[in-house]
């Protein structure tokens, strides 16, 4: 990611490299407006037929010039933020006017005193700056027009600033509020799969209590794994693990009535998939899916181009509609958590075949889980 550059009108003083690049920003303009006023009034020279003309002097004079109201910048950006936390219009307009005028005393002052040292120095002579009370009335009109323009650039800086910060704080609210969802949605299914499994528990814990207390027991594993997870993805090995922990909650309840196949390539390990995606499905099939007291389930992932495909089918009758009544929470919680996390690059579809089962079938972009 590209980073951007560093922010004038922000408070932290404590980024070294945005300090060297406004410092560097800053000199280079001042040091080109005192060049190109320098070299434009050599040129009027010459094109006067001045036969006197110099470059030099001028150039003294436009950097002089441009330096002088440069070092005073810092200054006249923090009087600025002072005199905005004011109250009061007028308030504000006097504080502007006194400021402007203190502003072009010490320009005019230091563009004397610094032009008669380096004319002496670079061997120009002794430089006439005039009578001082009208130089400072004439430099007035000058600063008038370089302050207000540094005031206007400030005012424009900091409104930019300030959008981007609001732009900034919706985007994060956004996702607050999205992730916000994605959580209520999440653990909507740890209560729902807990009442289920209790239930089922509770229906054979007097018939056969030594395979109540193994599912107990499991339980409780699963619920370890689950609130270990991290986010709202993770890799579909992870996805696998947790699923065989809920399998295990199962194959004891149902023993030899219950077979499970799943048919995953060893290289879609590390896709990413949304937490806790394919438990609700198995349930789902193993409830709903069973053909007296035989239930099978087959649960297949694979990759189609750029997208994950994953599907779950059962070896019920498949009767009635494609609907998805009959599913409970489970279908409809996955839809909204696929929709929250990937839009409309994913989906799911529930399929029922007179004689053949039903198969849930969802889709997601595929992408790799880079966690190690």
């Amino acid at each position: 990611m590209r980073k951007p550059a560093p922010t004038l009108w922000t408070d932290d003083t404590g980024a070294l490299g945005g300090v060297r690049y406004w410092l560097s920003m800053w000199f280079g303009v001042v040091v080109l407006i005192g060049v190109l006023n320098a070299l434009h009034r050599y040129l009027n020279d010459v094109s006067n037929g001045v036969a006197s003309a110099a470059f030099g002097p001028h150039l003294i004079e436009e950097m002089t010039g441009s330096l002088s109201f440069g070092v005073l910048v810092p200054l006249l950006i923090a009087a600025f933020r002072r005199i905005r936390t004011m109250s009061g219009r007028w308030r504000h307009l006097a504080c502007h006017a006194l400021l402007l005028c203190l502003v072009s005393v010490l320009h005019t002052s230091l563009m004397w005193g610094s032009r008669i040292a380096l004319f002496g120095l670079f061997g120009y002579g002794d430089y006439d700056y005039g009578r001082m009370s009208w130089r400072y009335l004439m430099e007035f009109p000058s600063d008038v027009f370089y302050y207000l323009l540094l005031a206007f650039v400030l005012w424009l800086g900091d409104r930019y600033r300030q959008a981007q910060q609001r732009e900034l704080r919706a985007v994060q609210l956004e996702s607050a509020l999205s992730e916000a969802r994605l959580d209520a949605l999440r653990l909507q299914l740890n209560p729902h799969f807990l009442f289920n499994t209790l239930n089922a528990v509770s229906s054979i814990m007097y018939e056969r209590p030594r395979v109540a207390d193994e599912m107990l027991a499991r339980i409780g594993e699963l619920l370890r794994a689950t609130l270990g997870t991290r986010g709202q993805e993770h890799a579909l090995a992870d996805e696998r693990k947790l699923l065989e922990l809920y399998l295990d909650i199962q194959r004891a309840r149902f023993g030899d009535g219950l077979t499970v196949r799943i048919e995953t390539e060893p290289s879609l390990g590390a896709a990413r998939v949304p937490c806790l995606v394919l438990q609700p499905i198995v349930e789902n099939a193993i409830e709903h899916g069973g053909v007296d007291a035989v239930r099978y389930v087959e649960v297949k992932a694979e990759r189609c181009d750029r997208r994950l495909e994953l599907s779950v089918r059962d070896g019920g009758r498949g009767e009635g509609a494609s609907t998805h009544r009959g599913h409970g929470i489970g279908l409809s919680n996955i839809e909204a958590r696929l929709k929250h996390l990937y839009g409309d690059a994913a989906g799911l579809r529930l399929e029922r075949r007179d004689g053949q089962g039903t198969c849930v079938s969802l889709w997601l972009p595929y992408a790799e889980d880079r966690t190690p």
